[in-house]
């Protein structure tokens, strides 16, 4: 791009200005060295009269003792009319910075009048450093420079033509029009060369800038960028661009795979494609392009990233970064909506998104949301103010911010917490931090409903500071002062894991849970709970009970018992039909000013009856003391009675006051 302005805007200009003021200078005053004719002149103006005649024409123009310009021609003819004609001229002009261009043309005519002048039969400049430049014919108005048949360029390892050319003389401002088409070739072997059509060009060398409008297309192999209009704007000594900048129904296709790097066996990332209103450039000191940015106007910018997987972009305004021929970061802005377009569909909504390109595979390795992020699939969605999406290893990272924190939801559960981090791939999700989650009944997922803990087919929630869950195995392990609820039944614990469409629950660490779900026939529905605590809490789905471990505590009102493990045994319609306690037994009965030891504990709830089993067991109480193997105490009669045993029963018995 640098190289077709530069050779356009700096060598057209210099050699169709230079030869214009060489014809104005020498045909204003008379010729130092002419050879005049005596001889009848050859007539070439048809219906004019020949006044003058001079060969072998040849003049030097000097500027502060330095040659500027040389001019010679074979014959010269002055017209009454006032216009001169010129034969096989030869214009050689010398630039100040050493450079020499070279103008030769079969012949000329110059108005002195009007100062209109004309060069034909075929015009050829060419310079000292390589510019060659090829026209059929150029017309000077005495203002412009102008032709309208096609004119053919050269210079350095630029080639290219155009249907036309206009030069405003005043304002040194050359344009070149219809069909404009200019074509680099690589300086290395491993390039590729450079295409530029427009139907025109502007070269505006008081401002430092060159404008190409309608159609203009750059191309160099899969790299495209189309548009209504660009312009380039460069340094004062207009060697290095400084901007460049195009508007209307701008295209731009960059770091696609060229044709040697597919050579190489490697690639650049796939294609990049932007469909916006308008771009400019960011360009560095030494005059390379590090960053494109576009935005949409009419409508939102477009972007579509090849992948795997293909990501589509919309957004008010995109910034492309560029490092070494290849995409290092891709950044949309406002109102942003990216969609990846894989075997499983994504979409991601966000204020800014930023994707970030692996320098060696030059694929997309990350990205940055922030605003307002939302992410859906097919299984899951999530928001944040803030996310970061590992793309390589399919790890999208959410973060709180004061008043708002992030939320997945994946097959139905609701998880929220301070960060999450969850794998949509891989049905992972973890999250640390005030975590709240919300499992639903849902057969293909994870839930913890359905087991005699939570019996009910509504959701179960939970507390906890984190919280690993996998949708493969479906499982859910919650750690760290954890709470989990449904209605009115509740499990506190250090650890709790949910493994199935709850299927199976376990609880560890301080465990205790409360149990609504305890009634007698015919009575209403209990108000006060059965607490439980323990080391372990451990409950399947199908077993209807529920199984305790290590320094076990069960509170049922007035009535506690204490023992190394216990078992709560459910009916039909899950409530808590029995209790078993086992192993260093101790029963309290506050109501009664009773307590009971022994190895075991069966408490049939509905039926109020405890009974106490042990080597031997014993129940004390305000009337005295009862040992047995076996005994029973009915709570609804208050009544102890020891039960047939095989070793002796032994009781005491003492008066009331």
């Amino acid at each position: 791009m640098q190289k077709t302005i530069r050779v356009l805007r700096i060598a057209l200009p210099i050699a169709f200005f230079a030869f214009l003021a060489v014809i104005v200078i020498n045909f204003r005053r008379p010729n130092k060295t002419p050879e005049q004719s005596v001889a009848p002149v050859v007539v070439t103006r048809t219906g004019e009269k020949a006044g003058v005649e001079s060969k072998g024409f040849e003049d030097t123009q000097t500027i502060a003792g330095r040659i500027a310009s040389h001019i010679r021609a074979d014959r010269v003819v002055a017209y009454t009319s006032g216009w001169n004609t010129l034969e096989n001229v030869h214009l050689t002009i010398y630039r100040p910075t050493g450079l020499t261009y070279e103008l030769v043309c079969p012949t000329a005519q110059f108005n002195s009048k009007t100062k209109e002048a004309d060069a034909k039969g075929g015009v050829n400049v060419t310079s000292s450093d390589g510019v060659e430049i090829i026209t059929a014919e150029i017309h000077f108005d005495g203002n412009r420079l102008t032709n309208h048949i096609p004119v053919q360029f050269k210079i350095d390892r630029w080639t290219g033509h155009a249907g036309a050319l206009d030069l405003d003389v005043q304002d040194e401002t050359l344009r070149l029009w219809e069909k404009m088409d200019a074509t680099m070739l690589p300086s290395q072997p491993d390039e590729s060369p450079m295409n530029l059509k427009a139907a025109q060009g502007m070269f505006r060398r008081r401002l430092n800038e060159v404008e190409f409008t309608e159609k203009v297309v750059m191309t160099r192999d899969a790299d495209l960028l189309e548009g209504d209009k660009m312009v380039g704007r460069f340094t004062a000594d207009r060697k290095s661009i400084v901007g460049l900048e195009g508007i209307g129904h701008v295209i731009i296709r960059m770091a696609g795979n060229s044709t040697a790097v597919a050579k190489a066996g490697s690639d650049l990332g796939g294609k990049k494609e932007i469909f916006c209103d308008r771009f400019w450039s960011e360009v560095t000191p030494t005059g390379q392009i590090s960053a494109i940015n576009a935005i949409g106007e009419q409508g939102p910018a477009h972007a579509v990233l090849d992948g795997p997987p293909k990501r589509d972009l919309v957004a008010r305004a995109f910034r492309i970064a560029v490092a070494n021929k290849a995409v290092s970061e891709f950044a949309a802005a406002d109102a942003v909506v990216m969609k990846e377009l894989g075997e499983t569909p994504r979409e991601v909504h966000g204020d800014k998104v930023v994707v970030s390109f692996d320098q060696a595979t030059h694929r997309a390795s990350s990205s940055t949301i922030d605003g307002n992020f939302r992410y859906t699939d097919p299984k899951n969605s999530a928001t944040a103010v803030r996310a970061n999406y590992d793309i390589v290893n399919d790890r999208i990272v959410l973060t709180a911010q004061l008043g708002f924190d992030p939320t997945v939801i994946s097959d139905g559960q609701t998880l929220k917490a301070k960060v999450i981090e969850f794998s949509p791939k891989a049905g992972t999700a973890k999250a640390t931090g005030e975590v709240i989650a919300q499992l639903i009944s849902k057969k293909d997922s994870v839930s913890a409903d359905g087991t005699t803990v939570f019996p009910a087919s509504k959701p179960v929630f939970v507390n906890s500071d984190t919280v690993n869950m996998r949708q493969s195995t479906k499982t859910a392990i919650f750690s760290g002062n954890v709470r989990a609820w449904q209605e009115t039944n509740t499990i506190f614990a250090q650890e709790l894991q949910v493994l199935g469409a709850g299927d199976q629950i376990s609880a560890r660490g301080n465990v205790r849970a409360t149990l609504y779900n305890a009634s007698s026939p015919g009575e209403p529905v209990r108000k006060t709970p059965i607490l439980s605590r323990s080391d372990q809490l451990y409950a399947r789905k199908n077993d209807r009970k529920i199984d305790l471990a290590g320094n076990v505590k069960i509170d049922d009102d007035q009535r506690h018992v204490t023992s190394e493990k216990a078992t709560f045994l459910f009916d039909a319609n899950r409530k808590i039909e029995r209790i078993d306690a086992d192993g260093k037994v101790v029963l309290i009965d506050q109501a009664a000013q009773r307590k009971g030891t022994g190895d075991k504990v069966t408490y049939l709830v509905g039926k109020k009856m405890i009974y106490v089993t042990g080597a031997p067991a014993t129940v004390t109480g305000p009337n005295g003391e009862v040992k047995s193997q076996q005994i029973s105490v009915d709570l609804a009669r208050n009544k102890v009675e020891a039960m047939g045993s095989t070793s002796p029963t032994l009781g005491t018995y003492k008066q009331t006051q």
